[in-house]
């Protein structure tokens, strides 16, 4: 229940996302990036006899949406469940907009609650902690739009609400303001870790696992970074993302 995915070209690109994405005919062709998804590791390493994907993420989507992404899952039976939420609520278009970690943690926990009350035995839900939106706006400093525009200028829009996460990308912002953002984007990422700690703990029907390894990336080359707005992960960035989860996560080569 990943939030929906922008990369290569200006509309969700299921293909490049880091868990379901997928590299068929179309794909080769085009000479659009492999990124090696979770879906792609899990059919190699165990086949694709029985498998079925499904994806509940909606772009825009964030933890309040989390309980419905939830019950669709447990309505499907899945038995991986890969959790990646947060960025829409410290990206903003005003400060005051931005929950606390009190109103996140609760929004993420009722979802929790319902995967744990009705996922199969022996489900896996793989929590990934967010990306570090701050470092994301230090690699868009360094590139062009469509290699044109600066993405300064670019993020110029964010002053209009044409733009996502003023909170994080406006010019107009001074940088304690863009360092509080990040001190919240932080701030989630402990309240999922705690959360999946006490599910990891009480929940002996399901394997819980939370990793931080995507937050604590870096420095990564300004390629990772969509050339469409300078913010979303590029398909190269999927990919790098699709690595890292994947070896930490529970079918990892340390596993």
């Amino acid at each position: 229940m990943t939030e929906a995915i922008y990369a290569e070209l200006p509309l969700a690109n299921h293909w490049a996302s880091w868990v379901n994405g997928y590299h068929g005919f179309w794909q080769d062709l085009l000479g659009l990036t492999d990124v090696k998804s979770h879906s792609q590791r899990i059919e190699k390493a165990f086949g694709k006899k029985g498998k079925k994907n499904f994806m509940a993420a909606k772009s825009g989507a964030d933890s309040f949406d989390f309980a419905d992404q939830a019950r669709k899952a447990v309505q499907n039976k899945a038995t991986y469940v890969t959790v990646l939420m947060g960025h829409n609520y410290v990206c903003q278009h005003d400060f005051l907009k931005q929950p606390t970690a009190d109103e996140f943690r609760n929004n993420m926990n009722a979802g929790f609650r319902l995967l744990a009350a009705g996922l199969p035995a022996g489900a896996t839900i793989y929590v990934v902690g967010m990306v570090d939106i701050y470092e994301l706006w230090l690699l868009g400093e360094e590139k062009k739009a469509l290699g044109i525009i600066d993405c300064e200028l670019l993020w110029t829009t964010t002053l209009f609400d044409l733009f996502p996460c003023t909170t994080v990308l406006s010019p107009s912002i001074a940088e304690e303001e863009r360092l509080a953002s990040r001190a919240l984007n932080a701030a989630y990422n402990d309240e999922l870790e705690k959360l999946v700690t006490a599910y990891s703990q009480n929940d002996p029907r399901h394997y819980w696992i939370y990793t931080d390894t995507v937050f604590n990336y870096g420095p990564a080359p300004a390629s990772f970074v969509s050339d469409i707005d300078c913010f979303h992960p590029s398909a190269r960035g999927q990919k790098e993302l699709s690595r890292i989860t994947w070896q930490a996560g529970p079918f990892g080569p340390s596993k």
